[in-house]
């Protein structure tokens, strides 16, 4: 068979991705959804359901889908009586057992109090569901402050810990605008330890938020976030251990395109197998793509993620995302902490996006196939 002339080609993937705009549906247009968060369930008899979960006003929304994400049903909501809303939550299940916490038993935190106007006491405070999300109980507060605490994210480390990262603004006295840190609980998320600070820097300016931590192959975890104050770009640290992030002064290493470009606000890092690569691929997407000389809005924002073969090393390669959000700007709805999950196979994503539809935001969401990898030259015969 020929090959396709040059200009057919590209009329086919342009065909594709107009399929692929089309395809995309909206998760639940019967109220404002913001802050999306999306997990694959691996243990017991929930194995193999997504869970979503959103920051609708004064409740999470938790939402399931059986059919790996082609529809969606809401679960349930999770209310904290704590006044006046919530914000940027975190969705987590525990892989292995903690203490009174078994494996399989998921975690939902939320930022309380952050919202109001002139600051007054907030907190992250920790709910816990032991039947698969259908109900939920309050379990702990792992940090309280009366400034500013954002976006739990949780892991487990090297030693089976269980790990919440979240964004701090209580050491502007120390010099710090904001920074990233983390505590450890031995008991599955019942008591917390010492605050360790893992990205921050005593300039009075820099503001690093949003972490994302995500376990390699080998062992070692990569952490994605935004530093405002150095453009909100996206970068990308590495750990051997999930709690060792090396000086915490150093920004880290910036997520770059191939193509020139660079993601800024709100960045996700996802892992994905890979046929023939034992790394297998991270995928990462951010709110805004801008170009590396002069920042300026790149022509194709908000229509790509970005792929890495090498752990984070290097540079990334853009594909077109499977829910086009062409007018992402800085906002707290368009394609604002974008999701992006891997099929278990490593043959495709599937993609959670905010857009605004009737002046409302709501998510929407589609799945497209994963790049391959490349093929290996066959060897010639001598």
């Amino acid at each position: 068979m020929k090959e396709l002339p040059r200009c057919l080609r590209l009329a086919a993937v342009l065909l594709v991705l107009a399929g692929s705009a089309r395809a995309q549906q909206a998760l639940d247009l019967s109220r404002p959804t913001y802050y999306p968060r999306v997990i694959r369930l691996s243990q017991g008899a929930n194995a193999g359901r997504l869970l979503a979960s959103f920051d609708a006003g004064k409740a999470g929304a938790i939402y399931e889908s059986t059919d790996q994400g082609k529809t969606w049903q809401h679960l349930t909501d999770v209310a904290d009586p704590t006044p006046p809303h919530m914000c940027c939550s975190g969705l987590f299940e525990m892989p292995a057992a903690g203490g009174a916490t078994p494996a399989g038993a998921l975690l939902w935190a939320t930022s309380i109090g952050t919202d109001q106007g002139g600051r007054g006491p907030c907190s992250i405070r920790l709910h816990r569901s032991l039947d698969g999300g259908r109900t939920w109980q309050y379990y702990s507060t792992p940090v309280s402050g009366y400034i500013g605490l954002w976006e739990p994210e949780f892991i487990l480390d090297s030693l089976g810990r269980l790990v919440v990262y979240y964004s701090s603004e209580e050491h502007k006295a120390e010099g710090y605008n904001q920074l990233l840190a983390h505590k450890v609980s031995t008991d599955g998320g019942l008591t917390w330890g010492a605050e360790v600070i893992d990205v921050g820097k005593a300039d009075g300016h820099q503001r690093p938020g949003m972490a994302i931590v995500r376990r390699l192959p080998g062992g070692s975890y990569v952490m994605s976030y935004e530093i405002c104050g150095l453009g909100c770009d996206a970068y990308l640290r590495t750990s051997p251990d999930g709690v060792s992030w090396g000086d915490p002064a150093d920004p880290g290493t910036r997520i770059e395109s191939t193509a020139g470009h660079h993601f800024a606000h709100a960045p996700t890092v996802a892992w994905a197998p890979q046929a023939g690569n034992p790394r297998g691929q991270l995928l990462a997407i951010g709110q805004l793509l801008l170009n590396n000389t002069d920042n300026a809005v790149a022509p194709d924002n908000g229509r790509v993620y970005m792929v890495n073969t090498q752990s984070g090393q290097g540079f990334w390669t853009e594909v077109p995302a499977p829910v086009p959000v062409p007018d992402a700007k800085d906002n707290p709805c368009p394609n604002y902490s974008s999701q992006l999950l891997p099929g278990a196979d490593g043959l495709t994503v599937l993609e959670v996006a905010l857009k605004f539809q009737d002046d409302k935001c709501h998510a929407f969401y589609q799945t497209a196939p994963l790049p391959k990898a490349p093929a290996k030259a066959a060897r010639k015969r001598r």
